[in-house]
């Protein structure tokens, strides 16, 4: 709700946006009126006869003046130091012919001391006011801008390991996590650190949709079988997939974004790799002549790369 309304005050016209400045710059005016006299008399009292005259004046007064220092022209998201100076110099102007109309020559029923505290007060509330939008409305807007440049991430895995993946992309600001993928019926619907957990078939229906760029696997416990069947699942999508090591490489400690790695060649067999005997493979090729079928593929130039490694009589040709 607090964000809908942020982006409504945003949406709105300029000349809008001032006079709703100049509305409650008003409203602090009597405020701070009121404030005054209960301070003065050390109860909640409202004003009363001609003592509305300390808040018809301090309206008259401010608002004037803040318009002349431009407290009106600026962006409140984008107020700095300036800004503030501003708000200093008009309420000091303020504070100068207040006090001198209900301190020095006064007016009936009306305690000199309001004509002290009324600028005092109205230059916390508006300075403070004005520190809060730009807190609010200036960090907001940067960043919904900023999530928008970041990749649009999904984490497939929502276990331990997805669950500390997701804690370690929040305190960066490299990614935006929009959701949890995972195959367990059970988890799908519920939510994981303010996430909600979906099903594959959602990444499916909702990825161009929501802008979705990466996919994060989080699975370091499944089967190499169950990773080539989501990888499968994803290539259509085109989108990209990272993953974090196995199992064991995360014993030692906690899940970080630096963990994440590009899909290796590995992850796309359905089976553990296996590895090369080397005795074999340098008495069948070291000072062999070597004839590969398909050099010019994708897994032929791949094997004449290992080959020339290994210190053939020839280096290989392609015919």
């Amino acid at each position: 709700m607090i964000n809908r309304m942020a982006a409504q005050l945003l949406a709105l016209p300029r000349a809008a946006k001032r006079l709703l400045a100049l509305s409650v710059d008003a409203v602090l005016c009597v405020l701070c009126v009121w404030v005054a006299l209960s301070l003065r008399f050390e109860q909640w009292i409202a004003p009363a006869g001609l003592q509305w005259w300390a808040a018809v004046m301090a309206v008259l007064l401010a608002l004037p003046l803040f318009t002349v220092f431009g407290l009106y022209r600026a962006i409140f998201r984008h107020a700095g130091a300036p800004a503030l100076m501003a708000i200093v110099r008009a309420c000091a102007l303020f504070g100068l012919f207040y006090g001198l109309i209900f301190t020095i020559v006064g007016v009936p029923t009306v305690p000199r001391t309001v004509g002290l505290l009324v600028p005092l007060l109205l230059f916390l509330c508006v300075g403070g006011l004005r520190a809060m939008a730009r807190y609010w409305l200036g960090g907001m807007y940067m960043s919904a801008i900023d999530r928008k440049a970041l990749p649009q991430v999904v984490i497939y895995g929502a276990g331990g390991a997805g669950l500390q993946l997701a804690a370690a992309l929040a305190q960066t600001r490299e990614m935006v996590v929009r959701a949890f993928i995972d195959d367990a019926r059970h988890l799908q619907g519920s939510t994981l650190n303010g996430l909600r957990i979906h099903s594959p078939e959602w990444l499916g229906r909702n990825a161009a949709t929501l802008g979705i760029t990466d996919v994060l696997l989080a699975i370091p416990s499944t089967t190499r079988t169950r990773r080539m069947e989501i990888l499968n699942e994803l290539i259509p999508l085109r989108l990209h997939v990272r993953t974090l090591p196995a199992l064991v490489d995360l014993a030692h400690g906690r899940v970080q974004v630096q963990d994440l790695h590009e899909i290796d060649i590995e992850d796309l067999l359905g089976r553990d790799p296996v590895v090369p005997v080397d005795d074999l493979l340098h008495r069948n090729i070291r000072g062999q002549v070597i004839l590969v079928t398909g050099a010019g593929g994708s897994i032929g130039s791949e094997l004449c790369r290992q080959i020339v490694q290994l210190a053939p009589s020839e280096s290989p040709r392609i015919l």
